[in-house]
């Protein structure tokens, strides 16, 4: 009410000096000028008060919306005279809201994207304290990251010496560098700076990309070309050594030949095997990410892989016994490539069985199984277990035994295999979609368990 009474004091100023000099010129006297201008200010009130509210709303209303605070359109009944006064301030509300709207539509994709990027987002200001992070980073680094010095979330001095090159120089660059948490981390880094930082916003992106697993790939594949081509050139060796002997010194005595002969016979035998081995799981490898689903009888495959181990046993006075359900449901895959999972993990029962002993397989359906991503998703799954008594592996050894060409000692390499059998089982059932599972105890023998998925028609 007082801002609106010195409002009307101002507009009937003018009117209180022409009354103030026909005062002075003896027009009026006092009590009449008092009387008049007390006539005039009532008048005008009643007449520009309704005005003077509808400013002040009217300036309270665009001070809201200045303040992007949600209020009511005012009621401007006096304004409307005014042009269009009005309705231009309601579509500027109308438009600054629509803006509004695109604008937290935009941040919130925005932050959408950079949460679902793989790769760890850390975007700090000019002192390197985290502004922001994404949701890779987070579930690394933990949670509540911001403000943070990088220092104390990656604590690498190679990493902060090339940001503050970047920084200095103004010229982004890749670099590679570890970090050890529960294990050492190979991180590839991409330090950028961001346009038009100041204060506390972000001035420069670094961009962490693991690369742990693409060097033990890589490591991996080193390894396997050098395995192989020691495994290839052991009895290629021993064929050409004992050749050139047959050929110079043994030429004429015939009585060493059969045994030479026999000897080479072996060692082509095992090339053989070794090639095909290689060539098997690089078949299995190229259709590894296609799941076969085809239906499988897998008590027949079992009955089948036993008869063809007769003579086996029989060399090794073993016995194989066999606890199958009855009516097991067939299973999910390829008929072949699981025939060769069974018989590769009942030669290898056999092979390194001791003499003598029994070799057990059992087939069953079973709602029990290992926690893997493969079987999460079905309540029931096909187990087929094989197990032997022999000299077992150490605990230590267990997640190794499905490298390629890994063994655990050198008796394991006399006994004639090619260290490619439990690698080619592994892709195999990783094929299926299904789980191998490996138990051991040394001196006592190994349980090999593979869960397959049920056919379902």
């Amino acid at each position: 009410m007082v801002m609106i009474f010195k409002s009307v004091v101002m507009v009937t100023l003018p009117t209180f000096f022409v009354l103030i000099c026909i005062f002075f010129l003896g027009e009026i006297s006092f009590s009449h000028l008092i009387y008049s201008y007390v006539c005039v200010l009532f008048f005008t009130m009643l007449v520009v008060r309704p005005f003077i509210i509808n400013i002040y709303s009217l300036t309270d209303y665009v001070n809201d919306l200045a303040s992007d605070r949600q209020v009511e359109e005012p009621r401007l009944e006096r304004l409307k005279s005014i042009s269009q006064l009005p309705q231009a301030f309601i579509n500027m509300r109308n438009s600054w809201e629509k803006k509004k709207k695109q604008t937290a539509s935009l941040i919130t994709e925005y932050e959408t994207l950079v949460d679902s990027l793989p790769d760890i987002l850390l975007m700090c200001n000019n002192e390197l304290k985290i502004v922001r992070t994404n949701k890779a980073a987070r579930a690394l680094f933990g949670q509540n990251l911001a403000t943070k010095l990088l220092a104390t979330i990656v604590p690498n001095d190679d990493l902060l010496n090339a940001i503050a090159v970047v920084m200095e120089d103004h010229v982004g660059r890749t670099m590679e560098f570890q970090l050890d948490r529960e294990g050492v981390i190979d991180f590839k880094a991409i330090i950028e700076l961001f346009p038009a930082a100041s204060g506390d916003n972000i001035a420069v992106i670094i961009t962490l990309n693991d690369i742990t697993k693409l060097r033990q790939v890589g490591k991996m594949q080193a390894d396997f070309v050098a395995n192989a081509s020691h495994e290839i050139r052991t009895p290629l060796t021993s064929i050409i050594g004992y050749v050139e002997t047959l050929l110079g010194p043994a030429k004429d005595d015939i009585a060493v030949h059969g045994e030479f002969l026999q000897i080479i016979g072996e060692q082509a035998t095992r090339m053989k095997k070794l090639i095909g081995d290689l060539l098997s799981l690089s078949k299995i490898e190229m259709s590894e990410h296609a799941a076969p689903g085809s239906k499988v009888d897998m008590l027949q495959i079992i009955r089948n892989v036993k008869e063809s181990y007769a003579w086996a046993v029989k060399e090794k006075n073993m016995t194989i016994r066999l606890e199958l359900q009855d009516a097991l449901p067939f299973a999910k895959g390829e008929e072949s490539e699981l025939m060769q999972v069974i018989h590769n993990l009942i030669g290898n029962a056999i092979k390194y069985g001791n003499a003598g002993t029994e070799v057990l397989v059992t087939a069953r359906v079973t709602s029990i199984m290992p926690e893997d991503p493969n079987l999460v998703k079905i309540q029931r799954a096909i187990c087929i277990s094989v197990i032997d008594h022999g000299d077992g592996v150490a605990r230590e050894d267990i997640p190794r035994l499905t490298e390629r060409f890994y063994r655990v000692d050198s008796a394991r390499s006399k006994a004639g295999g090619t260290g490619l059998g439990l690698a080619i089982v592994k892709h195999i059932i990783h094929r299926h979609r299904g789980v191998l599972s490996i138990e051991s105890v040394v001196g006592e023998g190994s349980t090999f368990s593979i869960y397959l998925h049920i056919y379902v028609s």
